[in-house]
């Protein structure tokens, strides 16, 4: 199998929709238009607020990563938060998300960011036995409050 990792172009926009509602769907969670278009401006800025991959699989977009930096009050350096994280069901087990992860961790060295994070739901086991292979599992707790209703 042939894998290419690039930035996203605004030529993936279908491709990436499609990826980006069956992640949605994955964490039972609706798409809002207004919502979908602010992410997918961001994506695609000349400087984009969030960066964003897609990950081909001969030819065709099967994977989608979005992640950004942020400021550390720990130190002088950023942090990277890979946000979202989504192979098709189809494509699964191929090393796609693999890929998708070293690719974030090359961008994350490349701004001298000191740490590369992620979340994901503790019941996820499938993500998370290749989770515990690239990365360890921290100690923390995440806490929330939800303010919007």
């Amino acid at each position: 199998m042939n894998i290419t990792v690039r930035q996203i172009a605004v030529e993936d926009r279908s491709s990436w929709l499609e990826l980006y509602h069956a992640y949605l769907k994955f964490y039972e969670s609706e798409p809002v238009e207004s919502s979908t278009e602010l992410l997918w401006n961001r994506l695609t800025k000349a400087e984009p607020k969030i960066q964003g991959l897609v990950a081909e699989s001969n030819g065709e977009i099967v994977g989608i990563a979005h992640f950004h930096y942020q400021l550390s009050t720990w130190s002088d350096t950023l942090h990277c938060y890979l946000e979202d994280l989504y192979v098709s069901e189809e494509a699964r087990g191929k090393g796609l998300a693999t890929a998708l992860i070293a690719e974030v961790r090359k961008f994350a060295i490349e701004h001298e960011c000191s740490e590369l994070f992620w979340i994901t739901k503790e019941s996820n086991q499938t993500a998370r036995k290749l989770y515990e292979k690239v990365a360890a599992v921290s100690d923390f707790v995440r806490y929330e409050i939800r303010l919007e209703d």
